[in-house]
Formats: structure tokens, sequence, C-alpha cells
């Protein structure tokens, strides 16, 4: 079929980006659709990597003629009961919307497909669902089912709201019939109670790439202002100007052709919104009763734009970013929702033009830093990272090539570089702290939480940058072994960190102190050889899953513990550990005590210039030197050749690793 070009263009891009070459054209399109539209409602919600992405796509056999299905809890696409858990926690009130999609790759809109679709998504928000049905929309029943329990409906700060995408690659001309079906099904919704009225959406081709420009930041708006004062000249900073202008028109900016809050403004940001805290209650008071001293109470909002020309009174801004502001923004576009009237609501807004990242750096830092922002928010503005960004773009070429995308949508204008390459900080620090920390039941929450759990362990400038580089390596490694079919996603998938972490005990032995930059660089380095030889690779990861799967089955057999108590326990981390350590002799007592036994081939004999036997046990990258005194009730001349069990200590003289209590084993480990 022959589809507008420059969707065409974006949808190939997309194809090649997700790998989605020799899928069919109609799938394919489903997938980029999804993605597309649930990028306005998050626009890092698909960074990094593909949990939620096949979470939401869900047509397929018994699919209910649903094509995509989202649920954004609080502002954010969740993916399982425990994030729900954690947003219901931190923000105390929720918000919840239902999000269902269907796509046609052809120029019609169709009254049977369109009515099969309502169908599904009635049958979806029922109580009770009769019509068969897949195990992807089973899985998202049991998180509508969490939310609408008295666990989570106390909590609601309103009914849920259900939003309807239909998307066709036509020209929509108000068709009556299928407009006779929207209205029906808002009313059928609304008879249920639980719902607020649904919001439909006909979606054609020209509104269609409004949206694809909308994520890609590329559109412009014009402002009518009050009065404008231009700012003094700076290096790199093409123009620069103090507006004062209604609310109102700030609303040009805000909003989407759709009536959503335009997400991709804030992608430079130190934060999100934070729904209703005490700072934000204040702005919508002040919206609410006072709304001629709004500019007096609050700081406004600062703009980075490419260029911005005004005219008169007329400003217009090209490809704008706000980054500072954020809550100011949301709460007037909240307050517009409610019929606050927002043309008497005057706000001091500045503009900077400028194609200098390290000076929006610098504004999103300094105008931040006169609010209260954790420093958790500005993480990944630290050298630290900056410094891990490069490192790991930089060594990834002797592996396989992947990006830390420190920044949010920081390639996505390179179209040579696909989705699954690009790794952020969210992957980077649950991986690590997987692998690492042997924290697995902890290593699933969101990455700001992580940050405050560990805040002196974590990203320490005195740190060596190579566990980071494995950890986010493994996870690739992992991703691609998932990717290809490899493993089954269904049972494993929720379980990756404890994959990893297995993963990393099987090749290297128990994890290390991470501040031993020499200890851990070789830690580092047994793990990558393994990571780059595909067939080592699998085999080793094989193996962490079968580990994996019988720990399960002794934790709930046995122990006759809850399946649904495997996640977030660190008793079945122990267990795990414990199990892993029996299959690679390593006495249990190493649990507790930290210490790290290491497995190796004895592979030379010598006497040192006092007649005393030494020798070397064979090590990735470099060979470790033992002497007899480490030997306890063991002849030396028979262990040349021989597996052996040794810790490993730093000889005080020159700093250099040497083996310590050295044993023999007579059982290794077979994979």
């Amino acid at each position: 079929m022959k589809v507008e070009p420059i969707i065409n263009a974006k949808f190939n891009r997309f194809r090649d980006q997700f790998d989605l070459k020799k899928t069919p054209d109609g799938i394919a399109f489903e997938r980029f659709v999804n993605y597309s539209i649930l990028s306005v409602h998050q626009p890092d919600a698909f960074n990094g990597d593909s949990e939620l992405f096949d979470i939401i796509n869900v047509g397929g056999n018994n699919d209910m003629g649903i094509d995509g299905i989202a649920i954004k809890v609080n502002g954010i696409l969740v993916r399982n009961i425990d994030e729900v858990k954690d947003l219901v926690e931190r923000f105390k009130r929720t918000t919840i919307e239902f999000i269902f999609l269907q796509s046609k790759y052809k120029t019609n809109f169709d009254k049977g497909e369109y009515n099969n679709f309502l169908d599904g998504v009635r049958e979806f928000l029922a109580e009770n669902q009769k019509q068969p049905k897949n195990q992807a929309i089973d899985y998202l029943l049991e998180i509508k089912d969490y939310l609408l329990s008295e666990n989570v409906i106390f909590t609601w700060e309103d009914n849920p709201t259900v939003r309807i995408y239909y998307v066709v690659m036509g020209k929509w001309m108000n068709d009556s019939n299928l407009s006779a079906l929207a209205n029906q099904f808002q009313e059928d919704v609304d008879r249920i109670g639980t719902y607020k009225k649904p919001k439909i959406h006909f979606i054609d081709t020209e509104h269609f790439k409004e949206i694809l420009d909308s994520n890609e930041n590329n559109f412009s708006t014009i402002i009518n202002s009050i009065d404008t004062m231009p700012l003094t000249s700076v290096r790199n900073v093409e123009n620069s100007c103090v507006i004062l202008c209604y609310a109102s028109e700030l609303q040009k900016l805000l909003k989407t052709s759709d009536g959503l809050i335009r997400k991709s403004l804030f992608n430079d940001n130190v934060r999100d919104f934070q729904g209703n805290n005490t700072v934000n209650d204040e702005i919508r008071n002040t919206v609410e009763l006072e709304p001629e001293k709004f500019a007096l109470l609050n700081n406004g909002i600062t703009i980075v734009c490419e260029e911005y020309l005004p005219s008169n009174r007329q400003v217009n801004l090209k490809n704008p970013q706000i980054v500072n502001g954020c809550q100011t923004c949301h709460v007037l576009y909240y307050s517009a929702e409610k019929s606050e009237d927002l043309s008497k609501v005057p706000v001091i807004v500045k503009v900077i033009a400028t194609k200098s990242n390290e000076i929006t750096n610098q504004i999103v830092r300094g105008t931040n830093r006169q609010n209260i922002v954790y420093d958790e928010a500005f993480e990944t503005t630290k050298k630290f990272h900056k410094e891990l960004e490069e490192f790991i773009n930089a060594l990834s070429n002797e592996y396989e090539k992947f990006y830390y995308e420190r920044r949010s949508k920081q390639y996505q204008n390179n179209p040579t570089i696909k989705q699954y390459q690009k790794l952020n900080l969210r992957i980077i620090v649950q991986s690590f702290v997987a692998m690492f920390f042997n924290e697995p039941h902890v290593a699933f929450r969101h990455e700001l939480k992580l940050l405050e759990k560990f805040p002196n362990s974590l990203f320490q400038d005195h740190q060596s940058k190579l566990p980071y580089f494995t950890a986010a390596y493994a996870f690739f490694s992992l991703e691609k072994l998932f990717r290809n079919n490899l493993f089954e996603k269904r049972n494993l998938y929720s379980y990756r960190a404890h994959v990893l972490m297995a993963f990393r005990e099987l090749v290297a032995g128990k994890n290390i102190d991470i501040n031993n930059e020499k200890m851990i660089d070789e830690h580092c380095q047994i793990l990558l050889k393994v990571l780059k030889n595909d067939t080592e690779c699998k085999k080793f990861f094989s193996k962490a899953i079968e580990i994996f799967e019988n720990c399960k089955n002794i934790w709930i057999k046995k122990k006759r513990r809850s399946i649904y108590g495997i996640k977030d326990i660190k008793e079945f981390t122990e267990l795990l550990l414990l199990e892993i350590r029996k299959i690679t002799n390593m006495k249990t007592d190493s649990i507790k005590t930290g210490n790290f036994t290491y497995q190796g081939e004895v592979i030379k004999i010598l006497r040192d210039r006092y007649g005393k036997y030494c020798g070397f046990i064979k090590r990735n990258p470099q060979n470790i030197f033992f002497h007899s005194k480490s030997i306890k009730g063991l002849n030396v001349n028979n262990l040349l050749g021989k597996q052996v069990t040794y810790k490993v200590t730093t000889n005080p003289k020159n700093n250099s690793l040497v083996a310590t209590d050295i044993e023999l084993i007579n059982n290794i480990l077979n994979i």
C-alpha cells in the first residue's frame, strides 16, 4: 500500500531501529502506531529495553480486536503491579488511564473493524470477560483488576480515564456510522459507573503526521505576549528575552491536538510532574483564588529553543523545550482541564535560543537549583556519567556496539542506531545493583529509588567504570538472547535481574568490593571474555536459568512458598546464591563472610630464591602467583595441572595480587 512519504520514511526507520524488517507490514505498522502514540503520553517509555513494548503490543490470536493496550498510573505507563504499588505510595493520590489502540495499514475507516475493536474494549473494561483472550491481555487484566481493587480505589483522584485511538492511513471525513458507534460506546461505558466518559480519537494521515512531529519536538508555536524584554548578549546564545503573557497563551504550547499535555516538551527537565504536593497545591490555589498575583508569586518557566522570532507582541518559538517550570506547566494544564479561566493568569517566561548542549545543561542546573530538587534528579549531569557515556560508547566497539543514552532521546535523530542499542540510566543502575551488589530483589525498583538506597555506593568518582560497562554489556547480551527467541520470555523476563546475578556468580565467583579498582577490573575481564564469546555466553546464561528454575521449584514445592514471593524477596536471592555456590564448590559460609573464592588450574611450579615452592594459577587476564605458605596439607609437586580453589589478597610490598587459601578440588562445574 502507498503511504504518505514522510510517514513511510519514519515507518521504515522505526522498522530498522526495532529490527522489524522481516515482520509483515500490517503487524509492524501496528507496533509503529502503538509506539508513536504512547510516546506522546510518555516520551521515554520505551527507552532502553523491550519489556514495556512487548507488554503493550497485544495483537495476535485472541486479541479481542485490540492491537495495543496501555495502562497509565500517575502519568507513567506501568509494566506490573509492583510499579503500581510504588506509584501509589509515592503520590498518595492516584490517577488512572486505560489506553486502547487499533490501527489499519490501509486507507479506509471500516465500520465492522471499528465495531469489533469497541466490543473488545467493552469486554476488557467489564467486570468479567467472556471472549477468548490471549496471555498478553490476561496480564494487563490483572493490573486493571488490582487498580480497581479496594487496595487502590480509596486513593483515586477521580474515576479512571478511558482513551480510544483508531488509526487509519486515509482521511477522516466525520463518518456518521462510526461516530454513532463511538457515541453508543461512550454511553455503554458510562453505564458501568466506574470510568469517566471515554475520549475517542479518529487518527488519519495528517493527524498522525502531527503526532510524529510532536514526538520529535519538531514544531513551532506563536505566543501573544503582554510585553517582551530582551536580555543581555551571551556567547553561544543566539538570542534571549523575558516574556510576560497570559497562561491561556501557553496552552498553545502545552497541549497536543488530542488535548494531551505535550510531554516531549519536558525531555530536558530534571523531574516529571510531582502531583499533589504542597508546592503544587499553592500554585493551584493562586490560579483559582488570586490569578492576578500569579506572576508575582511564581518563578515562571524557562524555555530553550532552536530560535525564536519576535514580531510586534508575538513570539514564534521553534522546537521549544521547557527546562524549568514543569510543575507550573502541569498545574496550569490541569487547571484548564477543570475549566479554570487562564486568560487572567499572567506568567513570566524566559526564552533562550541556543544550539549549545553545554549552555542548555547549565541552564537546567542553574534554574532548578533555585528550587528544592533532590540531587538524584541531576544524577546524569554529573561528570562521572559524562565520562561513563564516553567510556561505554568507546569500549563497546571492541565487543558489540551499544550506547549509554545519558539524556532522554539523545540518539533519536541518528537512524543508524537501533533502539535496542540504547541503554539508559535505569538499565545500568538496575543491572549493576543485581550483578555487583547481589540484590536482584530490589533491582527492579525505579532508578531514583536505587540511588536513594545506595547513595555512597553507586557512581562514585573513585570507582572504575569497567563494572558499569560490564553490567550494561551483560544486560545487552541477555536481551539479545531473548530477542532471538533463544530463551522464553513469558516465564523469565521479569526475573532478568536474578539471571544476571546468577550469570556473574557462575562465571567469576563471589562478588567483591567494587571500590578495589584492580580486583574489580580483573573480575570484570573474566566476565567480558565470556560475554564476547557467543557460545560461552549462551552456555553460562542457560546454566544460570537452569539453576534459577530449580530454585523456583524448591521455593514452591519444598518450602511451600508462593511463586509471587520471588521477585522482591531477599530470602529467595539467598537460596539462589546457596544453590549456585554448591555447584561451583564455594563454601556456603562465603555467602555470609563475603570472601571471594576463585577456581583455576595450576600451570607452573618453581622454587623461590630461598628454595621454597611457589607457582602460578591460570587466570584471566593475567596468571596469579601463589607461595607454598598459602597451601595447607598438600604436596606442591602433585598440584601441577590440577584444579584448585583459591582466594585473592594483595601483597602489601608491591600491591600485586596473590593467591591464598589454596585447596584441591575434585568436582568441577560441568557446563
